[in-house]
């Protein structure tokens, strides 16, 4: 920072010989007063660590007085603040300003040689009346533009919805733009019938969601059914044993022999629809919609029981 320097270029003492260019025509007042207030006001944030808050109040200076100093006093703020793009774009415009003096452009070449290794370079190509973007700062053609490392978007400041160009920019490497190649048209349309175009994919079709089908619910069902039902007789089973036990006759025998029996048709009848609802459930998550939906109803699958003496023989089938 050199504050005595600035002091002066900005006509607010005499605690250095003011420049040249300030000595040609008696400064205004007004201005002068301007550029000491936020001139204060920025040395003040600086040497507060507010280092963001001095490089506004500093660039706010330069406009009011456009002078080197305070660009440099900027761009060490921005520097501080790990801005490091910032204070590179600032110390360039050192370079490029016609106030400076070749000790201002050797402080600012110094400074930029400091930060270089750590930045990428977008060059703008083209004249300067054409305004682009580099992110959301504004620049013009002949510009030279520093920037982090990473893909930026360069696009059109004047043209509403211009497409942007992307660029990656590597550290310590230099990428050019020709400003003046820049897409014009809008950064997307629709086609309309008639107005060629390329034409528009088509909608997908909505995706079936799977679902179960009714012969695998009726499975389950019929399975639930049977094991409940041999839940039933099971207790009529232990019922007529211990009635027959207690007091032995022909009737407590024979409801034994019934319920025994139909408990293992209903335990038959439950295990086989459990099995077959599994199976079924099976093919339905697995399948496709399409063929879920051509899947013949409940109508495929079939559950017969046979009685034999002592048991029961259950017959199954499926149709698919």
């Amino acid at each position: 920072m050199r504050p005595l320097v600035l002091a002066a270029a900005l006509g607010l003492g005499a605690l250095a010989p003011a420049p040249a260019w300030a000595q040609s025509a008696e400064p205004d007042p007004a201005t002068a007063a301007d550029a000491r207030r936020f001139f204060d006001v920025a040395q003040k944030a600086f040497d507060e660590g507010r280092y963001v808050d001095a490089a506004r109040a500093f660039e706010e200076a330069f406009r009011i007085k456009p002078h080197p100093f305070p660009l440099i006093n900027a761009g060490d703020a921005w520097e501080k603040a790990g801005e490091y793009a910032m204070a590179a774009r600032i110390f360039q415009r050192v370079l490029e300003l016609e106030q400076s003096t070749d000790q201002d452009r050797t402080d600012a070449i110094e400074r930029l040689a400091r930060l270089k290794p750590q930045l990428g370079l977008i060059e703008l190509k083209g004249k300067p009346s054409v305004k682009v973007k580099v992110g959301a700062d504004e620049f013009h053609g002949g510009q030279r533009v520093y920037v982090f490392p990473g893909e930026h978007k360069v696009v059109l400041a004047e043209v509403d919805g211009a497409k942007p160009r992307v660029v990656e920019v590597a550290a310590g490497a230099t990428v050019s733009v020709d400003v003046e190649k820049l897409d014009r048209a809008p950064a997307s349309t629709e086609s309309r019938p008639g107005e060629g175009g390329p034409a528009r994919p088509p909608k997908a079709a909505p995706v079936e969601a799977r679902g179960v089908g009714v012969g695998t619910w009726i499975s389950f069902g019929i399975g639930g059914l049977g094991l409940g039902a041999a839940a039933v007789f099971g207790l009529q089973v232990t019922d007529a044993q211990s009635s027959f036990e207690e007091r032995p006759n022909r009737g407590d025998y024979d409801r034994f022999e019934q319920a025994k029996l139909l408990t293992n048709v209903s335990l038959g009848v439950g295990v086989v629809g459990l099995g077959l609802g599994t199976y079924l459930l099976l093919g339905d998550l697995s399948s496709e919609p399409a063929a879920d939906a051509r899947r013949p109803p409940a109508r495929g699958a079939r559950v017969g029981v046979v009685p034999l003496e002592g048991g029961a023989l259950v017959v199954t089938g499926s149709r698919f």
